[in-house]
C-alpha cells in the first residue's frame, strides 16, 4: 500500500448518483486507483444481499468504465455511479474487480474495481475520476458517417471485459536485497505521526531502478497494530517488521522515495556534505494513540535485523571485506555451493528465513539438487510452512527416492500438517531403508502421541 489517499467520489447533476455518495469511495495509490461501492448498508443494501462477483459485468477501455448488474433490483441496468469516461487513462489488461468483505466490519461488503494507471507514479489530483456524465447521454446513435463507424469499431476493440476475482499475486522477480540496498534506519515521531527513514545505497538503487520502477520495488503492509516494509522479491527478509507501539490508521500510510542532504559523519574535512537517497514512510497515529509512544516498533530479532550503522561504519566494513573471487570459470554447481554455504550458516544461527532465501538462490543454479531441496524443506518446517516443506521433499524424492533422510523430512512436514497416519507411514518407510537407526521409532511414537492428544482434545470439546 503505497501513498494511499482515500476520497469520496463526487458527482454533478445526477440525483441517482447523489444517493450513492455515502456508499462510494476511491483510494488513490501510486500505480492504481480502487473504487469501492458498498453493498449491504442503508438503502443501498436493500435487495443487494448475496450478490457475488458473477452477478456483475465490468467492461473497461483506456478511457471509460461501464459496470452492469446482472441480478438484484436493478438487473441489466448500468450502474451510473461506477460508469463513465475517465479524466485520466488506464490500462485495461491490468484492471480487476471483485466483491469483498470489509476487513473491519465483516457484515459489510464492497464491489471493488481496481484501475491500473496508464502513467504509474503520476497522481490523479482531480476531486473526481469521471468526466461530466451528461456527455454520456449526448452521443449520436444514428446517421453515422463511414469515419464515425470506423472510430466506433476502433473504440469497441479497445474494450476489455474483466474476469471476476482479485488479480492473483505472482512471485515478484528478485531485484535486490535489503542487505545490499539499505544502510541505515532513522525514526522519529510527533503527537500524531510516526516517521521512518531508510538510507539507501545510490549505486544499488540505480541498478534496481533499471529493472523496475520505484513503485514496484518497495512494498508496505500495514494494519492497525503491525507494520512490514519490504523489497518485492525479497519478502522473506523485510526491511522492517514488527508490532507497533500503538495503533495507526493504515489507509493514511504514505511512502516516498526522496533524497536527504547531510554532513558526512567522520569525514576528515569538517562540514563536508553528501546527498543520499532515502525511503520515507509516514504512519498516522489513530486518535486513541495520539501522543508520545515509548516504543516505535517491537521486532523479533531472529526474524529481522534492523538496518543500522553510520556511513563511516559501512565504509569500514566495505574496506575490510575480502575481494570477490574470480567467477569467470565457475560452473552452476560452484554458484550453488556459494549460496548453500551462506544458507547453512544462516540455518545454524537460527535465521531460517534468510536460509530459505539462500537455498532458493542456490536452486536457481541447480534445480535438481535433492540436498538443497531437503535443506530448504527443513528450514520451511522451522517457520511452520509445512505445505511448502512437503512440496520440496516430494520434489527431492522424485530425484533420490531411496535416501532415508527424505522420508524423515516428509514425516516432519506431514506431522506439521496433522496428517498423522501419513506421517507415521513416512517414518516407517524410512525405517525400512535405514533399520539400524533408533530414531525412527521415536518419531513414530511421537506422532502417535500427538494424534492421540489431538483426538482427546476434540472429544473433550464435543462432550
Amino acid at each position: 500500500m503505497i501513498s494511499c489517499i482515500v476520497r469520496s467520489l463526487q458527482f454533478k447533476n445526477c440525483a441517482f448518483c447523489a444517493r450513492f455518495l455515502e456508499a462510494l469511495r476511491w483510494r488513490h495509490y501510486v500505480s492504481t486507483v480502487q473504487l469501492y461501492w458498498t453493498l449491504g448498508d442503508g438503502w443501498v443494501g436493500d435487495g443487494w444481499q448475496g450478490l457475488t462477483d458473477a452477478d456483475f459485468e465490468v467492461r473497461v477501455s483506456p478511457s471509460e468504465l461501464v459496470v452492469r448488474c446482472l441480478a438484484g433490483p436493478r438487473k441489466s441496468e448500468v450502474l451510473g455511479p461506477l460508469s463513465g469516461r475517465f479524466l485520466n487513462e488506464v490500462e485495461p489488461g491490468r484492471c480487476w474487480f471483485a466483491v469483498e468483505r470489509d476487513v473491519r466490519q465483516r457484515h459489510r461488503r464492497h464491489l471493488v474495481v481496481e484501475l491500473a494507471k496508464k502513467s504509474p507514479g503520476r497522481p490523479w489530483t482531480d476531486k473526481q475520476i469521471f468526466k461530466d456524465r451528461s456527455e454520456m447521454f449526448n452521443r449520436r446513435s444514428f446517421a453515422w458517417t463511414p469515419q464515425q463507424m470506423k472510430e466506433h469499431e476502433d473504440e469497441e476493440s479497445a474494450w476489455t471485459t474483466l474476469k471476476p476475482g482479485r488479480r492473483p499475486d505472482v512471485q515478484d522477480p528478485f531485484v535486490t536485497s535489503r542487505s545490499w540496498l539499505c544502510h541505515e534506519l532513522q525514526q522519529g515521531q510527533s503527537a500524531q505521526h510516526l516517521y521512518f527513514r531508510i538510507i539507501l545505497d545510490q549505486k544499488k538503487l540505480d541498478e534496481a531502478l533499471e529493472k523496475v520502477p520505484y513503485f514496484r520495488l518497495f512494498g508496505v503492509d500495514v494494519s492497525e497494530r503491525f507494520f512490514k516494509l519490504f523489497i518485492r522479491g525479497d519478502e522473506s527478509t523485510p526491511i522492517m517488521l514488527g508490532e507497533l507501539g500503538g495503533a495507526v490508521v493504515p489507509d493514511d500510510t504514505e511512502v516516498e522515495l526522496t533524497t536527504v542532504t547531510r554532513e558526512v559523519e567522520g569525514h576528515r574535512i569538517r562540514g563536508t556534505m553528501e546527498t543520499v537517497p532515502c525511503l520515507d514512510v509516514t504512519l498516522r497515529k489513530a486518535p486513541e494513540s495520539y501522543g508520545e509512544w515509548e516504543s516505535f516498533i517491537h521486532s523479533d530479532e531472529q526474524a529481522l535485523s534492523k538496518p543500522q550503522g553510520t556511513l563511516e561504519e559501512f565504509e569500514v566494513r566495505q574496506r575490510r571485506r575480502e575481494p570477490s573471487p574470480d567467477r569467470s570459470d565457475w560452473t552452476p554447481d560452484d554458484f550453488a555451493d556459494e549460496q548453500k554455504d551462506k544458507a547453512d550458516a544462516a540455518f545454524k544461527e537460527g535465521i531460517y528465513r534468510d536460509a530459505i532465501v539462500y537455498y532458493t538462490r542456490a536452486l536457481r543454479h541447480t534445480p535438481r539438487n535433492e540436498r538443497l531441496l531437503s535443506n530448504r524443506s527443513a528450514a520451511y518446517c522451522k517457520i511452520f510452512k509445512y505445505q511448502l516443506a512437503l512440496d520440496d521433499v516430494n520434489l527431492a524424492m522424485e530425484i533420490e527416492p531411496s535416501w532415508p533422510k527424505l522420508h524423515y523430512r516428509k514425516g516432519q512436514a506431514l506431522r506439521g500438517l496433522r496428517r498423522w497416519d501419513d506421517a507415521m507411514a513416512a517414518f516407517e518407510e524410512g525405517r525400512d531403508l535405514d533399520p539400524q537407526n533408533p530414531d525412527w521409532d521415536k518419531e513414530v511414537n511421537r506422532t502417535r502421541a500427538a494424534k492421540e492428544l489431538k483426538e482427546a482434545s476434540v472429544r473433550k470439546i464435543k462432550d
